[in-house]
């Protein structure tokens, strides 16, 4: 036997074996998974970033789909837990063979960060602001979103323009709640705002009246209130039973329709305020996708909805530029595929940019998506009122108002 030519034959086959590969995931198309709080304090939040990765899914495929074949989704439910996060996320690579997995929470997130390393699936959020992730993002872990440190930041730049003399934070116990409360009070005391009372309280009480106690008896001129859904409710009628009549800074588990549906109207219109990182509304991309949003759907895109719609962008751009069709191969093109190359803003741009063999920088619905070594773009936000049982744009601030 001629050993010699016994390894090039072998070599052939597997390198027609290999090569065989993309045109084989090409046929099947490939699935992602879309790993959200359906239920729970954020469910809100998670069908609105199913819907929207949907939306984008369908844009990707409508222009013909990837290299890799069509897109096709996998949704689960984490109800909020980490645990069940981590169980959904390994069955859809063990099982569904995602390729990538979108739409963890904060918490689900940081638990899933080993999975996505250990099996190569890179997992995308567009609304884990957690600063943990400022840390240990990065390689295999992304966000669309910027860090809870941004929120921080905005919120206490709003509450030292309202011209405020006397504020209170009532701040529920979570990493993701006191970190950028950290944040927002150090701008308050800077300004020389009187803080009156910074308290920590814990979720999941039939009654907040105690911890109501002494910031209702320093009758401050407004209430910083960085609070879940369940437990911001409570404290809004709370506070407005015991004759609360300042104003409300509230973060962003509040800014959806629904509370108007729990507290009186009349408690938050004209009076309430709710921070929010959101995209600007002024750039042609993100006009576009609000006017495709609303053709498709008939509404007008829902908070973290631009965020959302880019992740879907991000994978499909990223199996578009990639050497294969694998989780490992889209980690390697993602970051490349946001800086550097010809600005595209839809994939049917970036698809007939790479087919010429240019590299791409897709400009998302939610802005520019230059990662930090975290993973992490920087972020604008929004200021909305509480307008006639509505949120109501307020106040934006660019990215550019915290460098």
């Amino acid at each position: 036997m001629n050993f010699r030519k016994t390894m090039t034959a072998a070599a052939a086959i597997s390198t027609a074996l290999v090569s065989a590969q993309p045109l084989l995931a090409a046929e099947d198309g490939v699935t992602v998974g879309v790993l959200v709080p359906l239920t729970g304090e954020l469910g809100e939040f998670g069908k609105i970033v199913a819907d929207a990765v949907q939306l984008g899914v369908d844009e990707v495929n409508a222009a013909g789909g990837t290299r890799c074949g069509p897109l096709s989704i996998a949704v689960a439910d984490t109800g909020g837990s980490a645990e069940q996060a981590i169980r959904e996320a390994n069955k859809m690579i063990d099982t569904e063979h995602a390729v990538a997995i979108l739409g963890p929470a904060s918490g689900e997130m940081v638990a899933l960060v080993d999975l996505a390393k250990r099996k190569k699936t890179p997992m995308m959020s567009p609304y884990a602001g957690t600063i943990t992730l400022n840390e240990i993002g990065g390689d295999y872990v992304y966000r669309t979103v910027s860090s809870d440190l941004g929120d921080g930041a905005a919120s206490g730049l709003w509450l030292t323009e309202k011209g405020y003399k006397r504020v209170a934070f009532l701040v529920q116990n979570e990493e993701s709640t006191i970190s950028p409360a950290q944040v927002a009070k150090a701008a308050v005391e800077a300004a020389g705002i009187e803080l009156t009372d910074f308290i920590i309280y814990n979720p999941g009480q039939p009654s907040y009246q105690a911890e109501l106690i002494s910031v209702l008896a320093h009758d401050p001129d407004a209430i910083y209130l960085a609070g879940g859904q369940e437990s911001g409710v409570t404290v809004l009628k709370e506070a407005a039973s015991g004759g609360f009549e300042g104003e409300w800074l509230l973060t962003a588990d509040l800014a959806v329709p629904e509370v108007f549906e729990s507290v009186d109207p009349r408690v938050l219109n004209d009076r309430a305020y709710v921070e929010i990182a959101e995209a600007d509304s002024s750039l042609p991309e993100f006009k576009a996708f609000s006017e495709l949003t609303v053709e498709k759907t008939g509404k007008e895109p829902g908070p973290f909805a631009a965020n959302s719609y880019d992740m879907a962008m991000l994978t499909a751009i990223s199996l578009e530029a990639a050497d294969a069709c694998t989780g490992e191969a889209l980690n390697a093109a993602l970051r490349g595929i946001t800086e550097g190359g010809e600005k595209v803003s839809t994939f049917a741009a970036a698809k007939q940019a790479i087919s010429e063999g240019k590299d791409v920088d897709y400009e998302g619905a939610a802005g520019p998506l230059t990662m930090d070594e975290s993973g992490t773009p920087a972020g604008a936000y929004m200021v909305k009122k509480a307008t006639d049982g509505a949120w109501v744009d307020e106040k934006f601030y660019a990215a550019s108002a915290f460098e």
